[in-house]
């Protein structure tokens, strides 16, 4: 049986963390820049709000803001069908997006920041997301978007769906590849 001291910890572990809601909250990307607004002017891509720092939480960042959150860890937001998204690579290293039904966008895999209108019902033996209903193209995800990961998290009780990233250092990846060269 597991103590309560353990439980705790791995309900804080799969929690989604704070600046995963402020992103999701989000509304103003891919917007002219309100402290830049001459670069949206001169090119649309320097003034277009698309990134966000996850240390500071705050507002949609453009090109020019970066600069101000240098040492930062920055996430690039992308668009695919008027929908917000993030590269998997920009993200795993952060959160763990397992579970999240991914899209290849420009021959990368991505994930939808948040849930997308459902255009027609999932078909009979069709996976739905378990939080929004929406069908998935792939049987081995539960979740449409983080968004909807995010919400169903703290409706589940089982803690095998979890935010937290896999905690493995590098000197551990760097000892199993020595031991798998030695064999």
């Amino acid at each position: 049986m597991t103590g309560l001291k353990k439980m705790a910890l791995l309900d804080a572990q799969r929690s989604p963390p704070a600046w995963l809601r402020r992103l999701l909250e989000t509304t103003n990307f891919f917007e002219p820049c309100p402290d830049h607004r001459d670069a949206w002017r001169s090119t649309r891509s320097a003034g277009c709000c698309n990134f966000f720092c996850t240390n500071c939480a705050g507002r949609a960042l453009c090109s020019r803001c970066l600069g101000d959150h240098a040492g930062h860890e920055i996430i690039q937001i992308r668009k695919s069908s008027s929908h917000c998204l993030v590269r998997v690579e920009d993200l795993e290293h952060l959160l763990n997006v397992s579970q999240v039904q991914t899209y290849v966008v420009n021959g990368k895999p991505a994930v939808f920041l948040d849930k997308r209108t459902i255009s027609c019902k999932a078909k009979p033996g069709m996976t739905k997301c378990e939080e929004c209903g929406r069908g998935l193209h792939d049987a081995g995800y539960l979740f449409c978007s983080l968004g909807c990961k995010a919400t169903g998290i703290e409706d589940r009780l089982d803690f095998n769906v979890s935010f937290a990233v896999n905690p493995r250092s590098e000197s551990e990846s760097t000892s199993d590849n020595e031991d798998s060269s030695q064999s």
